[in-house]
């Protein structure tokens, strides 16, 4: 997983080298993590590294690393489930979609959309997990484990737009077929046309991406006129300090942008 994270960063170095020279746009930042509110904290957390393959991280039980990103989850007994939100769903890739249905509704996930075979991309399924957090389960053997973000978006353009503008990234068709935004830490970012509900107080409650440099990204937000909810703020972990703020994304989803200490995954 190391290996294969190593070289998609190498391969966002060179693409955003040549991207930055075709188009405007802010320069290419790591997909960092997401945020979820559940009632249980460590019990989602545990149940996303037991079913994804998550591992310990920052010396806290309620949150869980998957390949290189984050699941964070906070304490909310009331959340509102994710489906209809700017913020749509989560996808996981699996190399067994029907092994990992049966799994996952063992443990309490409600399948809500069952297996298909999607011409020309993958099978795929849906699921809710135990918290209300709606996910795609698919089964694409060339990207196994966190695959994809879904949003909700009227535009769809227009919010691939503004997400390139915020945070840079590889703008190409995923398998040729489905619009999309790859992001190094193997992330893609896909649009669904529709309204959506904004991301606070939802049970996906903000995206994160990582800056190398926080505070010249502050300015640069602020300069273009992204309004900034709070912070910047430091938080230090067993394994080193970070710092964060929080902006208004696209459609009401909540983003923060965290700088990480060297020493930190």
């Amino acid at each position: 997983m190391q290996r294969l994270a190593s070289t998609v960063l190498t391969a966002f170095a060179l693409l955003g080298a040549s991207a930055g020279a075709l188009r405007a746009q802010s320069e290419t930042m790591m997909y960092d993590h997401v945020h979820l509110a559940v009632a249980n904290p460590p019990a989602a957390a545990a149940w996303y590294s037991q079913h994804f393959g998550g591992e310990p991280v920052d010396g806290r039980d309620e949150r869980t690393l998957i390949g290189v990103t984050r699941f964070i989850f906070r304490e909310e007994a009331n959340a509102r489930p994710s489906e209809g939100g700017a913020v749509d769903h989560l996808g996981f890739s699996v190399p067994d979609l029907d092994a990992k249905l049966r799994e996952l509704q063992a443990t309490g996930a409600t399948i809500s959309a069952p297996r298909r075979d999607a011409e020309g991309l993958f099978p795929l399924a849906f699921v809710v997990d135990p918290w209300g957090v709606k996910l795609e389960i698919i089964q694409d053997p060339h990207h196994l484990g966190f695959h994809h973000i879904h949003l909700r978006s009227t535009d769809p353009e227009a919010t691939l737009q503004s997400y390139l503008k915020l945070f840079g990234g590889v703008r190409t068709p995923l398998r040729g077929r489905l619009d999309g935004i790859l992001y190094p830490g193997n992330v893609w970012v896909l649009v669904t046309r529709g309204e959506g509900f904004p991301t606070a107080g939802s049970a996906i409650d903000h995206l994160g991406w990582r800056a190398l440099q926080i505070l010249p990204k502050l300015e640069q937000f602020r300069g273009e006129g992204v309004n900034v909810q709070r912070g910047p703020n430091d938080l230090t972990f067993v394994n080193g300090t970070i710092t964060v703020f929080f902006i208004d994304g696209p459609n009401g989803a909540t983003i923060e942008i965290v700088q990480r200490a060297p020493t930190m995954r």
